[in-house]
């Protein structure tokens, strides 16, 4: 589980300035004066009816960003809208994509 100040409250509006789309996921970014980043993620009822599976897909990517917080640049509020894709994907497989693509964007430290 994230801690609070990593979590991106749902009250507040994200107003992108930028998008990314992955295979697994569709990233919206915007930079903030906040020490921390924060994180949110969406998984809609189109990919499945199942909460458990909605449930599980969320505990993936947030236990991907846990791994490598300390590695994510602070000041940022990103928002992970999760694909169908990503429902029949391991862990390991969200994490290496998920690590790869924001190293690419600039978003973690070397």
């Amino acid at each position: 589980m994230l801690k609070k100040r990593y979590r991106l409250k749902t009250k507040e509006r994200l107003k992108p300035e930028y998008s990314f789309v992955t295979p697994f996921y569709l990233l919206k970014v915007r930079k903030t004066e906040n020490l921390v980043s924060r994180f949110a993620f969406i998984v809609s009822k189109k990919i499945d009816k199942r909460a458990t599976v909605r449930n599980r897909i969320k505990r993936q990517t947030r236990h991907c960003i846990e791994e490598i917080l300390g590695n994510i640049k602070p000041g940022f509020d990103m928002l992970f809208v999760m694909k169908k894709n990503s429902m029949n994907k391991k862990t390991q497989e969200l994490c290496q994509d998920l690590k790869m693509e924001l190293k690419k964007r600039d978003f973690l430290y070397d």
